[in-house]
């Protein structure tokens, strides 16, 4: 079953499955915290700047298993002047009848207040499930894919990636960094080793408080101070000194009402040096 809301999956693309010459930008998918809020963000591995930043179009698709329940809400633009929307739900085309697809579009026509800096994550929006029901995997479509390929070809409905930059030439899609998350798994940030438990971390996106709720993993070593810095690693003058022994469940209060529209890192730091970071979202 095919559900359009605004529009219907982009079938007038000229649909290319092979890596444009110019491809630069891949995609990222990342499961915040409170494991209900997913980021889609893009990395680019060149820098461009007024006009070739310009972005014609884009669609990001995701997909999950069929028998789940999933409508995205709370569609939260990260970029300034920019809006998304829940463009289209594809349930089981005869290609894929395990999946379920959803699909992402810009709502405006043309934009230049996407930034592409080389090999920077820049965070474009979050969104959460209105269903109650954890949909376990959810993960980005791969273009060259053949379960996509099937659907594009015999299904005739486009669920493929497409960023359309003038810098590009056209479609600047290049592949995928990390292509899915799991809701009924914790977040875990590979190549760290846990500090903490329980952490909680809302609301999702703030404008104006932080709330962090956190257990000590290890009480003899728990850690002693929280850096907050931006997407670039830069520090933004919030460190709070924690109490590093205690056992008990721990609470810390951040003012972020000053930040500007983004992503943000934060990071628990032992005196021992060791390290645990979570991401959380500024949305004014």
């Amino acid at each position: 079953m095919f559900k359009s809301f605004r529009y219907i999956f982009l079938l007038g693309l000229a649909i290319s499955f092979g890596r444009p010459a110019l491809a630069q930008v891949k995609l990222n998918l990342s499961l915040l915290p409170d494991q209900q809020t997913y980021l889609v963000s893009v990395i680019s591995e060149s820098t461009w700047t007024a006009p070739q930043n310009t972005v014609g179009s884009v669609q990001v698709v995701v997909r999950y298993n069929a028998g789940k329940q999933f409508i995205a809400g709370n569609i939260q633009s990260l970029i300034p002047g920019v809006t998304w929307v829940d463009n289209a739900y594809l349930e089981s085309p005869a290609s894929a009848p395990e999946f379920h697809f959803v699909s992402f579009v810009l709502n405006e026509r043309g934009t230049k207040n996407i930034p592409f800096q080389q090999d920077v994550e820049t965070p474009l929006f979050t969104f959460v499930n209105l269903a109650d029901d954890c949909v376990g995997k959810l993960e980005l479509v791969e273009n060259e894919s053949e379960l996509t390929k099937q659907v594009v070809g015999v299904d005739h409905m486009n669920v493929t990636q497409n960023i359309t930059i003038l810098g590009a030439r056209g479609n600047a899609y290049a592949g995928i960094l990390n292509a899915s998350v799991d809701c009924a798994q914790a977040t875990s940030v590979e190549n760290q080793q846990p500090v903490v438990k329980n952490l909680r971390v809302f609301p999702v996106p703030t404008s104006n408080v932080l709330r962090v709720f956190w257990e000590n993993l290890d009480t003899g070593n728990g850690p002693d101070k929280l850096q907050v810095t931006d997407i670039l690693g830069r520090e933004l003058g919030l460190e709070r000194k924690l109490i590093s022994n205690a056992a008990e469940e721990q609470y810390i209060q951040l003012d972020v009402s000053d930040f500007p529209t983004g992503l943000y890192n934060g990071c628990f730091v032992t005196p021992g040096g060791d390290r645990q970071s979570f991401r959380f979202v500024v949305a004014h």
